[in-house]
Parts: C-alpha cells; structure tokens; sequence
C-alpha cells in the first residue's frame, strides 16, 4: 500500500478527495489530513507518505514553501498541487520543485486518479533504480571485500590500486582463548561480531573489511586524524559479546598508507596476536614486538632460530648450552623479567614447534598458553633455567614412551610423499621402488592402518587441496582442477561432486569468505 496525505484548508475539499475515490482499488492507504502547512509538515515527517496530495495556497507555510520543507529533510514525496487559479507562475515553481502534477479546480475524479497513477509508476521506477543501485552497490562491496582478502593472503595478481579509501589502514586479528565453545557457537559469535564492527565502522564513515577465518576475525581498518587505533578498539571491544571479554586477544599491525603493505600488516596481526594469546595480554602492538627484539639485539634472536634450523632431531636436544646462554645473556644485560621471558618462551616456543612438525605430534605438552603460564610462574631466572631444563627432559621422555613402530613411521613416510606428490600420477610399482617394498604389501598395509586405499588417499587430498583453493583463490575451476592433478576439467567435476557432494562452483559459493 502506498501512503497518502491530503493538505486543504477547506474541510469539505478534503472530506470530498477522502470520500470520492475508493482508494484501496488503487493499493492507496490515507495516513492522515492537514488544513495548514504547518500541520501538513508534521504529519509528514511522523507518516513519511509517499504521495500528498495539497492545495498549493494554505496557512502557516504555503504549498510551494513545504516542498522546499520537504527536500530540506529528505523525504522522498510525490506532490500533486491543486489550485483554484490557472496562473502560469504558480505552475512553472511547482514544476521547478519537482511536484508531478498542477490540477486545476473544478477537478475531475478522473483526473486525480490518473495523477495518483501517475505518482505511483513515479515511485516504483524510483523503487526500481534504488534495488538496482543497492545491488549494483553491494556487488561492487564484494567484490572490493574479495580483492582485499586476495591481497592481504599473498596474492599478487590483485591490483591494489582498485581498493578504494585505505589511504591510512591497519589489520588488526582478534582471537578468543582457553574458552569451551562448540565449534559452530564460536563461529556463530564471530560473524554476529563481523557484521556489528561492520555496521558500526560504516556508520561513522570508517572504511573497514572484516573476515571470519577459522574462528579468528581479521579486520583490514582505515583510520584517520579523527578515528584512531585507540577508537576502533573502544568499539571493538564494546561489541565483544560480555562472555567472552576476558577471553580475547588482540593482535595490531603497523600503520601504512602504502596498499603493498597489505599482506605485510596482516603477518604482523597475525604474530602479535598469537604471542599476545601466550602471554596473556588483551591487546599486542607489533611496534612493541618490533622495539624490544631491537632492543634485546637480533642475534639472539637469529641464534635461536638457526638452532633449529640446522639441528636434526637426535642432537636437537642437545640444547643446555643454549639455556646457558640466554640465561647468561639476561643476567649480564639485566634484562627485565618481561624480555627475558620472552627468549626463554621463544626457545621452549621453537623446541616445541619443532618436534612436533619432526614427530607430527598436536600440542605437544598443552597448549601454548599454558605453557606461558607455567614459564611466567618462575620467580628467577635460576628457576627459569631449571625449569627450561626439565621441559626438555619431559619432551625427550614423551617421544620415548610413544615411539611408532616401524610400520607406523612406514605409513608415516607414505602420507608425506603421497601428500607431496598428490598432484602426480601415482604408480603403485613407482611406490614400491621408492619404498623398497613390495607394491602389493604397501597397498595392504596402507589401507590397514589408514581405512582407505592409496588411490582413496590421493583423491582425498586432491578435494582438500581443491577446496583450500576454491574457499581463498580467485582461480578458475579449470586451472583448480590443474592444480590438484586433473588434466581434464570434466573428470575433477564427477571426481569432485563425488566426493563433496555439490559441483566446485556451488561449493564456492557456499564457502566465500565473509
């Protein structure tokens, strides 16, 4: 229903237009009438009617005047002038205000009516091209919001220079610790919170693009002399559901106004975030990260990295002149207990890692976290020590006791070839001379202990790998198919449907990042 507004100060002129048509045949509803401007002003801004219907002379504010009113608000009216005078003048400002029609009194039923209809083609061909400007508007958004994430993920092939309004920007990656949620409650609760810092950044013209991905948000922000680092956080975090506000961590990049620098300030979210989640801290600037490894000196750091890097996994534990070291290192700079804890948890953090990539082991010893805990427990740097120590025996006896037999290491190294070569042509003879066993004995085997045949392996490490590609890739179908180790684009759809169920191009969209 379209509503409708009559403005006369002749009370029988408007009892006549209200009674005269039936005005529910032509889907019109008459929310209010008014005998002066002044009330006609009010009853439109508490109604907002999409048509009045008025006398061009009327008191307090006359008809041409409350078009003016009108325009001044933004309402988005059709006015019909009545007059009881032909005058060439009062058509042609009406006309200038844009009202749509100028009748004349004696008017006919007729002729009001034709107005009307007149007024409503008006009003939807306006509906029309809001829709389309609205949809045109929200393509144009996504497509901005895909380029975006293409670009802070490592993509190249995104020109930077079609991201509009980050002259100033910042990414910043909030995650959620040591909280027992269902998967699908926390995923739940990140896109509600996506949506709200949305909606809340547009309203104060803020360009922002958020995404939930993996159960973290990462926000790509702009900022300007006017709205901060320190006000977005204000409004992050007052939109942080309150059951998960002493659980969230955030992690904050540098501030740049060069778009090359997207993928660069997401690493560094991303690094803030996890060491502010290891050490307990709400909100981890990467400046700060970046001060103190100057000012601790970048060869310790190195030198910790490089143990790693060149140590095998027999000698990796042969690590106590490194605990000398750093413990010796921190007495002699007297460090603060905040850097010196840090090297200490970047050793533990570093041994850890390593062992489990070597030993394909998940949260060796617990989470991160509550190893932090356990490190920022000790009340010296002796302690620190000793206990670094015994962290090192406590690894060494869990290898120990969870050795895998030869046949699970066998398995082992079939998965990390097959999962290396997945995109080959596996031969099963070819398997057997890599392995130096029989083809036959390694399918029995395989299938064994995997529940699933070599062949069955491959293909489902192909769909994994297609999907990955699908969810954060702007690839076609067919270089997808090319990349997972299928030549022919029609054989990766059956394979694919199969499989997952629904065809790529349906899992795309289902699966596009938000």
């Amino acid at each position: 229903m379209y509503k409708l507004l009559i403005v006369d100060d002749e009370k029988i002129v408007i009892e006549g237009l209200k009674y005269a048509i039936n005005w529910k045949d032509y889907h019109i509803e008459i929310v209010g009438t008014a005998s002066n401007g002044k009330e006609a002003l009010q009853k439109m801004i508490d109604t907002k009617p999409d048509i009045v219907l008025q006398d061009i002379r009327i008191p307090e504010i006359n008809g041409l005047d409350l078009i003016k009113e009108t325009k001044t608000l933004g309402l988005e009216t059709v006015f019909i002038m009545i007059s009881g005078y032909s005058e060439f003048e009062y058509a042609k400002r009406a006309i200038e205000l844009e009202a749509l029609d100028y009748l004349v009194k004696p008017i006919e039923v007729d002729e009001i009516i034709a107005s009307v209809e007149k007024a409503i083609c008006k009003i939807k061909k306006r509906n029309e091209e809001k829709r389309i400007d609205k949809t045109i508007k929200q393509y144009e958004d996504a497509m901005e919001e895909k380029q975006v994430l293409e670009y802070m993920l490592g993509n190249r092939n995104v020109q930077p220079e079609k991201i509009k309004d980050l002259k100033q920007f910042s990414c910043v990656v909030l995650e959620v610790r040591n909280m027992k949620l269902a998967e699908h409650d926390m995923e739940e609760k990140m896109n509600t919170l996506s949506l709200d810092i949305k909606k809340r950044l547009t309203e104060r013209g803020i360009k922002c693009f958020p995404y939930n991905m993996n159960q973290s948000l990462t926000i790509l922000v702009s900022f300007s002399q006017i709205y901060n680092i320190s006000s977005f956080l204000d409004d992050l975090f007052h939109l942080v559901p309150i059951e998960m506000q002493s659980n969230v961590s955030a992690g904050i990049s540098l501030t740049y106004s060069n778009l090359l620098k997207v993928n660069q300030a997401y690493k560094e979210a991303k690094e803030s975030v996890k060491i502010g989640i290891y050490s307990d801290q709400r909100i981890t600037y990467y400046g700060e990260l970046e001060n103190m490894n100057n000012t601790i000196g970048s060869p310790i750091i190195t030198k910790i990295d490089q143990y790693f890097t060149s140590s095998h996994l027999d000698d990796v534990f042969e690590i106590d002149h490194l605990i000398d070291y750093i413990i010796d290192y921190s007495k002699q700079n007297r460090l603060p207990p905040q850097k010196s804890t840090y090297l200490c948890f970047k050793l533990a953090n570093n041994l850890l890692e390593y062992v489990e990539n070597e030993c394909e082991l998940d949260h060796l010893m617990g989470d991160r976290y509550e190893v932090y805990e356990q490190l920022n427990a000790q009340n010296s740097l002796d302690e620190i020590s000793h206990w670094l120590r015994s962290l090192v025996i406590k690894i060494k006896n869990h290898i120990e006791d969870h050795k895998v037999s030869y046949n699970e290491k066998l398995i082992l190294d079939m998965k990390n070839y097959l999962n290396t070569n997945y995109r080959e042509t596996v031969v099963l003879e070819d398997l057997g001379k890599f392995f130096y066993k029989n083809p036959a004995y390694l399918c029995s085997l395989f299938s064994k202990s995997v529940g699933k045949t070599i062949f069955e392996y491959i293909t489902l490490t192909r769909m994994n790998n297609a999907k990955k590609l699908l969810r954060t890739s702007t690839c076609k179908v067919a270089d997808v198919a090319a990349q997972v180790g299928y030549e022919n684009q029609k054989y990766f759809y059956q394979v694919f449907k199969k499989n997952v169920g629904i065809t790529p191009s349906q899992y795309r969209s289902k699966h596009l990042v938000k």
